[in-house]
């Protein structure tokens, strides 16, 4: 017994000045500092993983959330693992090469398993002056198996290289349902400052077209999660607004006046990527185009001079659209809208870049701008004529794309080292707390602690087993029924389309077609409520917004915020669950039955609860009436009690309806 007090007496005389010494810091828990007190290399991680988040911040983050339904080139299902198949992308002309860059897949609602998605296990890049001989090796890695990259690129240097047409060969592809597979995002080929794959034909031996979801076309038709090059600096400036327009045809233009007759190699138009209640239908990107190049400035007579249709995607995304002018010389370039996209009678024509590239340096920088009209409207901010030629898209200022690649990559880098290093200070935290028991043990206090230690790795267990089990139920519904959906909605395409079917065979299938998209759109809601992600407000209202377009779009609808510039909160799954399916009957109700015209929404937030506000100026009822006798209303006042929110509704006939509904952020405001 005094041998075990002069134990005790050792330890805390020990202990007493670091514990003394210890930082007041309300967030650290007493197992933090206990255990950097018994591994010293704790606090180094700790140092460490501070510069690398600060290294972090000042780095443009990749976009790493869904696109919607597309995902890239996909191989057929292939029977032999090691039987080699290949993408190739024919340049046009011979050409010097300085890097080729593979970006993989990324499928979010898999969670883990959809970074990376398909990336061949083994693989090499060629590049040859002919298709089908001569191909010389670029980057070789059959041998040995090629660690999954997750979602960041990687590049391979070409320097020295010169071809036409350049191939990548999977050598051993990926397991799946059946088989075996490989799939890649995009394939980027870089010499200077341009990607000089972009839009060029490609060929495989093995093909999947499930368009848009996967197709050869997608493996370099430049839109994919890399989006516009740029750095993490914000952007002052919008863009280029024109005012509205009653038709889709009014005539739009954009006129960059480059000073004297240049060379043009490549034009880049950027979307625009404001979220303004105005820009609407692809953000205000025309649905068809024009661009010409002149050396007169009333466009008599042109030197080059290209039509783009309506982008099969309706708009580029927050990627560039890259029209190439082959070296064609001329002062005054002109962009010209021919149709555009609209949301019930409203039309406007945006974007936030145009640039004019010569020898990879871009001609249209700070040239004078004109242009046939532009928004008036006081409250438009951030818009104007010369914010198209300032360096700066929507959101933040452009760099060049090779610059970026690189500048994502080492984000990769170091976002792979924060894990390892997090990885890391867990498995010395697990060793330190070990280390802690013990020596507790020697003192008698062994089962106390061992008892706390077993609550929370038990609640560990219970999250991580929820976790997995919400992304095995994100998995099934993505890949079974949101293909069998895919597939119905292509193949009533078709037959709704088919002259050789009667009319009524027609409008069959096109009430299967919008019946699948419906139940599509459905699951994917589902998808994205279930998903394991950490969830914000700034996601909810979004996901919001998009549901306003798809439902009530076609009616005058407006959008305001209180506060109008919102801070982002974290908010708990039944609350978000509950509260956007409240948001969905609203507007579905005002679809189907208010007979309204104009729409008013409201997203208002505040520390600890969100609400919303639908105003129609409908039909109206009369709550007391149908109080009792309706599901709707029944439903809104089950999901405003499960979530202990609040719900009123005011309506009077012929006046219209108000819905008013308010959930808490969170568990603990429930």
């Amino acid at each position: 017994m005094l041998h075990l007090f002069r134990i005790v007496a050792f330890v805390v005389a020990t202990a007493a000045p670091a514990l003394l010494a210890a930082p007041v810091d309300t967030n650290s828990s007493l197992k933090d500092w206990m255990v950097r007190l018994i591994k010293p290399g704790i606090r180094q991680g700790d140092a460490r993983l501070a510069q690398i988040d600060q290294e972090l911040s000042e780095l443009p983050k990749l976009y790493t959330g869904p696109r919607g339904s597309r995902f890239g080139f996909h191989s057929e299902t292939i029977i032999q693992q090691t039987e080699p198949h290949y993408v190739q992308i024919d340049l046009g002309e011979v050409r010097p090469l300085d890097s080729v860059v593979l970006l993989p897949v990324h499928l979010p609602t898999l969670g883990p398993a959809g970074e990376g998605y398909g990336f061949p296990i083994r693989f090499k890049i060629e590049v040859s002056k002919t298709p089908t001989t001569g191909f010389r090796p670029i980057a070789d890695h059959t041998e040995y198996d090629f660690s999954n990259p997750g979602r960041y690129p990687i590049k391979f240097s070409a320097s020295g290289f010169q071809g036409r047409f350049v191939r990548v060969t999977s050598t051993k592809h990926v397991p799946a349902k059946g088989g075996f597979v490989w799939a890649m995002e995009e394939i980027m080929i870089f010499s200077g400052n341009y990607n000089i794959a972009t839009a060029r034909p490609r060929a495989a031996s093995s093909t999947q077209e499930l368009f848009p979801n996967w197709s050869l076309q997608r493996i370099n038709d430049g839109i994919s999660r890399v989006g516009n090059p740029h750095e993490a600096k914000p952007s002052p400036t919008n863009g280029f607004l024109s005012a509205r327009s009653a038709s889709a045809s009014d005539p739009k233009w954009i006129i960059v006046d480059l000073g004297q007759p240049l060379p043009v190699d490549e034009i880049r138009i950027i979307p625009t990527s404001s979220d303004h209640p105005e820009i609407v239908g692809g953000r205000g990107f025309p649905k068809s185009l024009t661009l010409e190049l002149s050396n007169d400035s009333k466009f008599e007579t042109t030197v080059w001079r290209t039509r783009k249709y309506r982008h099969p995607l309706g708009f580029p995304w927050d990627s560039a659209l890259v029209l190439r002018c082959n070296g064609e010389a001329g002062r005054y370039l002109r962009l010209a809208s021919k149709e555009l996209f609209a949301r019930g009678d409203m039309h406007s024509f945006a974007i936030s870049e145009l640039q004019a590239y010569h020898k990879g340096v871009n001609l249209a920088l700070h040239k004078k701008v004109s242009v046939s009209d532009q928004s008036t409207d006081p409250s438009n901010t951030g818009w104007s004529p010369q914010n198209v030629v300032d360096g700066f898209s929507s959101s933040s200022s452009l760099i060049e794309l090779p610059d970026y690649i690189d500048v994502i990559i080492d984000r990769g880098a170091l976002e792979n080292e924060r894990t390892q290093l997090v990885n890391r200070q867990s498995k010395d935290t697990d060793t330190a707390l070990t280390r802690l028991t013990i020596g507790v043990a020697t003192i008698g206090g062994i089962a106390l602690v061992g008892w706390i230690w077993m609550i929370f790795r038990q609640r560990s267990v219970r999250t991580r087993d929820s976790e997995k089990l919400r992304k095995q139920i994100a998995r099934d519904l993505h890949d079974d029924i949101g293909s069998n959906l895919a597939g119905i909605v292509l193949i009533s395409e078709v037959g709704s389309t088919n002259q050789d079917a009667c009319e009524t065979a027609r409008d069959d299938f096109r009430e299967i077609q919008e019946t699948a998209e419906q139940t599509a759109e459905a699951m994917r809601d589902i998808v994205w409520l279930i998903d394991t992600g950490e969830a914000t407000t700034r996601d909810l209202f979004m996901r919001m917004r998009e549901s306003i377009e798809l439902i009530v779009g076609q009616l005058d609808t407006s959008v305001h915020s209180i506060p109008p510039s919102q801070k982002s909160r974290p908010i708990g799954l039944q609350a978000r669950r509950h509260f956007f399916f409240a948001f969905k009957e609203a507007l579905n109700n005002v679809q189907k039955h208010a007979n309204a015209t104009k729409v008013q929404v409201v997203f208002e937030l505040t520390p600890s609860h969100v609400t919303f506000e639908v105003v129609d100026d409908g039909v109206g009822f009369e709550p007391e009436a149908v109080k009792g006798t309706g599901h709707g209303l029944k439903n809104f006042h089950r999901r405003a009690n499960r979530v202990n929110g609040q719900l009123k509704i005011d309506s009077m006939l012929n006046k219209g309806t108000t819905i008013r509904f308010s959930a808490p952020l969170n568990q603990r405001n429930l």
